[in-house]
């Protein structure tokens, strides 16, 4: 039997969301990962996270995490 415009509507909205929350769980796997990067540093005295710098001043860590949020900001 055919399906009528409202349940095809329904399953298109459906199949949407459904696209985007995978979208959302892999941007928060990524972020996890992340995260777990930044606790296995060093850390000072006070416990704050040492984030240290090639002698050109570059960071990967800090590039990665731009470079995430310029992507996942929604």
């Amino acid at each position: 039997m055919p399906l009528d415009p409202a349940q095809r509507h329904q399953i298109e909205q459906d199949a949407i969301t459904a696209a985007w929350e995978a979208d959302r769980l892999a941007a928060c796997d990524a972020a996890i990962a992340l995260l777990r990067e930044i606790a296995d540093l060093d850390h000072d005295d006070d416990g704050d996270v040492i984030i240290g710098a090639d002698a050109d001043g570059h960071n990967d860590l800090m590039s990665r995490i731009a470079a995430f949020l310029v992507t996942n900001d929604q």
